[in-house]
This record gives C-alpha cells, sequence and structure tokens, in this order.
C-alpha cells in the first residue's frame, strides 16, 4: 500500500489529538467523578485556567510515546523490530529520575520497574513481564498510553500496528496492559483508510492478533 498524500497532515492531526487530550486532562488527572462534578461541574471550559495551572508542561505520556519509536531509526526500519531492541532504546535514552517518567519506585511504577530490569541485564520482554514483576505492575496502563506512535508509522496496516504494539509495551508491560495496546494501535492505524467507524470485533481481533510474536 503506498503512503496516502496527506500522510503528514494525518500524522499531524494524530499528534495533536495526543498533545490535546493530555494536556486538557491532565489537570484534574485522577479525580473522581464525584470530585470533579463537585469542584468543577460540567467541563464546558479550559480547566487549567480555572486551577491556575499551565497548559503545556512536560508529561511522560507525550515524552514516551515519541521517544521509544526512536528504536526505529535506532535498529533499522524494519517490521522484526523486537521488544530487546526497543528495551535497548529505553537504556540509551532514559536517563533515571531526569528523563520525563514516572520514576515511582522498583515494584510502584511499571515503568521504572522495567527500567531497572533493563538496566540490570534482565532484557524485554522479561524486563515487563509478570512472571518477573507480578501481575499489579505487569497490568497498569503504561502500555496503551505510550503506543500511539506506533500506529502512526503503519497507516492502514492494522496488523503491523498490532505487532508493534506488542512489542514495545511488553518492555514494561504484560498480561491485559498488552492486549489494550495492540488493541488501540490496530485501530489507530485502521482510521487511516477507514472512512467510518467500525469496531474490531472480538473474533476479528483475537484471529488477527493471536500468536504475535513477544519478542
Amino acid at each position: 500500500m503506498s503512503i496516502q498524500e496527506d500522510y503528514i497532515e494525518r500524522v499531524y492531526a494524530g499528534v495533536l489529538g495526543k498533545l490535546i487530550g493530555v494536556y486538557l486532562g491532565r489537570p484534574f488527572e485522577g479525580w473522581t467523578y464525584e470530585r470533579i462534578m463537585k469542584e468543577l461541574g460540567p467541563i464546558e471550559y479550559y480547566v487549567h485556567e480555572k486551577l491556575g495551572d499551565p497548559l503545556v508542561v512536560t508529561d511522560d505520556d507525550v515524552a514516551g510515546t515519541f521517544t521509544f519509536l526512536r528504536a526505529l531509526e535506532d535498529h533499522g526500519l524494519s517490521p522484526d523490530l523486537t521488544s530487546e531492541d526497543i528495551g535497548k532504546t529505553w537504556l540509551n535514552y532514559l536517563v533515571e529520575k531526569r528523563s520525563v517518567l514516572w520514576w515511582g519506585g522498583n515494584g510502584n511504577s511499571s515503568e521504572h520497574t522495567a527500567w531497572l530490569n533493563l538496566k540490570n541485564g534482565i532484557p524485554a520482554p522479561d524486563s515487563g513481564s509478570i512472571a518477573v514483576n507480578g501481575l499489579t505492575v505487569a497490568e497498569q496502563i503504561g502500555a496503551q498510553i505510550f503506543i500511539d506512535g506506533w500506529a502512526l508509522v503503519a497507516p492502514g496496516k492494522p496488523l503491523l500496528a498490532a505487532k508493534f504494539a506488542k512489542k514495545a509495551g511488553s518492555v514494561s508491560h504484560d498480561g491485559e496492559s498488552v492486549y489494550a495496546a495492540i488493541l488501540w494501535a490496530a485501530m489507530e492505524a485502521e482510521a487511516f483508510i477507514s472512512a467510518e467507524r467500525r469496531p474490531l470485533t472480538k473474533p476479528w481481533f483475537v484471529a488477527n492478533t493471536t500468536g504475535l510474536p513477544n519478542s
């Protein structure tokens, strides 16, 4: 499939959507519905202005999304990119407690735990596995948060996006978190060629993503 003429514009729109979602939602991230309604009410305004917060700040949701993609430049533009390759990219570009990431501690932050594993010689995908880190840490939400970029480099190729998503997500996560990353990446890649919002039904998803390699 040839690249669409408006590919750059579509990627720009995807990145812009990512930034809007992160920056506009960040001031009340983690709030309960009850707290939102009590303190903010129906949100038809810019929350950061009401709370006195800056709009644009460094954020791991953005930094991780676009830093981990450097694996393609560092290890070759290949569909055979491995989790281990992407893990090496983590080590090449992330500086503990200085780079933009949630450095929440070993056994608390999935990403920090995975980075420490990589640093200590445990390669990906073991670095993010349930077997090494336990279910609670491995199934945090980070895998799907960092996944958008892999869809943007696989326009109209949901299976390739899913393959990248599984390999990238498995550096720091496992289980349901990685399944969510695969699903989101596939939908975003499909959006390049689909003019309608067509759900990726469970039979399609299972049939086409079962057996994707971990490494």
